[in-house]
């Protein structure tokens, strides 16, 4: 047949859909590329393993992209950190550190000007802020110490009659500082002491043949039993004993109490029954007279072996007992309150059974700095005789 006569479904021939359709080409753009197939135009569905493949290897990149990001985070942040660490220093100056951590503030001195000029002589309250910072830094340990840090600034009262006393209050108590009279150099011949060893009713009173409980009939508000019949000591010293108890007896040394807590009353008949059977002289180097001994304040105690060959005071310091005592009770707040070789110092011989109770801060700070007695410790004189 001629042309005309083809067949009607010639014209659709190559045409998606059409009958006995030829494979359908997208034509090209004029830049080379392929047009999108038409929405009509069904894509061959991909296999399983080449979609696998594909996620894969996008979440390979996605991982990689995130760890990409934290390493340049991270290195940003520390360029910032390195940046800082040189600029803070040299905006704040070089002068740092000089000062004690806390304590008296002290005036900073001016730079020194070229030319020399005459050193000044330091006023009274300039000695007397030396000398607190002396005593702050080296026998108490800065803020490290049984006293903490400080709850206000200093202040120096200033009075006709005692121009030169200075308080400040801290954590763990109050100190009070002066020069010594004539003093010239900073920092020496001066005073300081802590205000809460003259209150008795502190756990920091120091009581001796020079320093007399005030008033001497001085009697604790509370008293709470101990181990021992009728034995009786303050709240806080007798829950330390019952721990220091429990310590020995696991150590495998148990120890108990000889006496605790002792009236005026009962010290009078103590030291007068001490007088009558060996006279005045030894009765002062073996028992205090009323109102001079640590037992009326309820924070001292006399302890002996519990068990074995030596259960009395006299033989307590042969005891391997009275060893585990003289290690370990700082770690419950005692100290042996009147070690050997001490007597001129605590004006009594050695009792390695008597324990005064201080609190753990200050019972560490006494074996950290080596002070072998209280009066050491808080820079008291001593007080070898009345």
């Amino acid at each position: 047949m001629g042309a005309a006569s083809a067949s009607p479904n010639a014209s659709l021939a190559g045409r998606p859909g059409g009958p006995r359709s030829a494979p359908y080409h997208r034509p090209m753009t004029t830049t080379g590329r392929q047009r999108p197939a038409p929405p009509h135009v069904a894509r061959a569905p991909r296999p399983t393993s080449v979609r696998r493949a594909g996620a894969a290897a996008r979440s390979r990149d996605r991982r990689r992209s995130r760890r990409r990001r934290s390493v340049l985070v991270v290195a940003v942040v520390v360029l910032l950190v390195a940046a800082l660490a040189v600029a803070v220093p040299a905006l704040l100056g070089s002068d740092r550190g000089a000062a004690p951590e806390a304590g008296p503030t002290v005036q900073a001195s001016t730079r020194p000007s070229p030319t020399p000029s005459p050193t000044p002589t330091p006023t009274a309250r300039e000695l007397a802020a030396a000398t607190i910072t002396t005593a702050w830094s080296h026998r108490w340990r800065g803020s490290a110490g049984f006293l903490g840090k400080a709850r206000g600034p200093a202040s120096c009262a200033g009075s006709a009659d005692d121009p030169t006393r200075c308080t400040q209050a801290f954590a763990g108590g109050t100190l009070v500082w002066r020069p010594a009279k004539g003093a010239t150099t900073p920092g020496k011949g001066g005073t300081v002491t802590v205000a809460q060893t003259d209150d008795p009713a502190t756990d920091l009173v120091i009581v001796n043949k020079k320093r007399p409980l005030d008033p001497k009939t001085f009697a604790p508000k509370k008293l709470v039993p101990v181990a021992g019949p009728g034995e009786v000591m303050r709240p806080e010293a007798a829950s330390a004993l019952r721990a220091m108890f429990r310590g020995a007896s696991k150590a495998g040394l148990p120890l108990a109490v000889h006496s605790a807590y002792r009236a005026y009353e009962v010290q009078a008949t103590t030291y007068e029954g001490w007088v009558a059977a060996h006279g005045k002289k030894q009765a002062d180097n073996e028992s205090a007279r009323p109102g001079y001994s640590e037992h009326q304040t309820g924070l001292g105690v006399d302890v002996v072996a519990a068990t074995g060959s030596c259960t009395a005071m006299g033989c307590f310091g042969s005891t391997d007992q009275a060893a585990w005592v003289a290690k370990n009770a700082w770690r419950y707040g005692f100290v042996v309150r009147y070690p050997k070789g001490q007597e001129k110092t605590t004006g009594y011989m050695y009792e390695p059974w008597h324990v005064r109770y201080v609190g753990t801060k200050v019972a560490a700070d006494v074996r950290a700095t080596g002070a072998k007695t209280l009066e050491d410790f808080f820079g008291l004189p001593a007080a070898r005789t009345y």
